[in-house]
């Protein structure tokens, strides 16, 4: 069959098609369906690519234990502050509320006087007396409208007083069960900085007693070459994944444009995609940029979370699949906040920077892969 240049139109025009008339129920289920196949050949993936018999180090098996057990603690830490945050923000706007309302009772209580004083400055006549003078009947009748008239804009004073009592009641409960969620949440933040101060002690003594046996300059050598060899097979196993699972819904941009994303984190660049590294003749693959720890990682643009784990060499590493074989990895995590299957925006913050898995220093380790091969992050970021 021939390509016809109006092809790709007919083609769009037909899917289209299919998809309206596809119940949206259906697509769902499906994109469902096709995520959970995913998140279980990944997970078999991830048990896959840890060290083999041959290299299981016990020091270096506790250390990545204790990274992932401060990476969940960090991501809970982060989850618990979000909700701190939230619960602010709805006590602050219930006493706003509260402060409307006390104005308004204030507002009511204020014009209930004045009616009570207008009818007290008629004559504290009753109605009654009214109707039994000699007075001018016209006047009589004026008085009595008057009545009526205070009469019923007093009983509607009384229930606009009423119902706003009523409301800051409800409020005031609302209010103090805030209050008692913030103090619980405080108090969970406290236990969970003392376990995590506990954990980071733990690191430390297994940081220094790997350091300690980091002596041969060629063994040194031998295992960052097995590290960059681990990688790239993860990196190829996951497209591999990838391609096995049909139905997965659309992710990234369909033609993301070369020089056009930031860099996922602010820092100073340390170390460029082609430079060599401090040991033999292996090269950077991708970029470092220096920073402190905790400092937000964002993804450089939207796409799909397919490894979120921590890797020998990487430490806790989070790969986002942007489709058409375009891949962003980002290394060296203090904590994930996404997990295989999440769909994520250009901007939107998905780890916290670190140290783990033995970088120089705190910061991330940034790589760009298409069709599983390392490119210069530089070319797509602007510095």
């Amino acid at each position: 069959m021939s390509w016809k240049p109006d092809a790709p139109q007919r083609f769009l025009k037909l899917a289209l098609l299919l998809a309206a008339l596809l119940p949206g129920g259906a697509i769902a289920d499906r994109n469902s369906e096709a995520l959970e196949a995913l998140k279980a050949r990944i997970g078999k993936l991830q048990v896959e690519v840890e060290e083999t018999r041959s290299e299981r180090d016990e020091v270096r098996a506790r250390l990545r234990e204790v990274d992932r057990r401060i990476g969940n603690l960090l991501r809970n830490l982060h989850d618990t502050q979000a909700r701190e945050r939230a619960e602010l923000k709805r006590l602050h706007t219930l006493e706003q509320a509260r402060t409307r309302n006390r104005s308004e009772l204030i507002s009511h209580r204020q014009e209930l006087e004045q009616m009570v004083r207008a009818a007290y400055a008629l004559g504290r006549q009753e109605y009654i007396k009214l109707l039994l003078s000699q007075e001018d009947p016209a006047r009589v009748s004026r008085l009595l409208t008057y009545y009526h008239y205070l009469g019923a804009a007093r009983v509607a004073r009384i229930d606009n007083i009423t119902r706003t009592l009523a409301r800051l009641d409800v409020l005031e409960k609302q209010i103090a069960e805030r209050q008692q969620a913030l103090a619980e949440l405080r108090a969970d933040q406290i236990k969970q900085k003392q376990t995590l101060e506990n954990a980071r002690g733990e690191r430390q003594i297994a940081l220094t007693r790997l350091n300690e046996r980091l002596t041969n300059r060629s063994q040194e050598i031998e295992r960052l070459k097995r590290d960059q060899e681990r990688l790239t097979r993860l990196v190829r196993e996951l497209n591999t994944a990838l391609a096995r699972t049909p139905g997965l819904p659309p992710t990234g941009d369909a033609r993301p444009v070369k020089g056009r994303w930031p860099l996922p984190i602010k820092g100073r660049l340390l170390a460029r995609y082609g430079s060599p590294k401090a040991v033999g003749d292996l090269r950077w693959r991708g970029i470092f940029v220096g920073s402190a720890e905790g400092v937000d990682v964002r993804a450089v643009t939207r796409g799909r979370v397919v490894y979120a784990d921590w890797l020998r060499g990487f430490g806790l590493l989070l790969v986002l699949d942007h489709g058409n074989g375009l891949m962003t990895l980002y290394g060296h995590n203090q904590s994930l906040y996404k997990g295989v299957g999440d769909q994520v925006e250009a901007g939107e913050v998905i780890a916290a920077s670190g140290n783990t898995g033995g970088p120089p220093q705190p910061g991330l380790y940034f790589e760009v892969r298409v069709n599983g091969e390392p490119r210069d992050p530089l070319v797509w970021c602007k510095l």
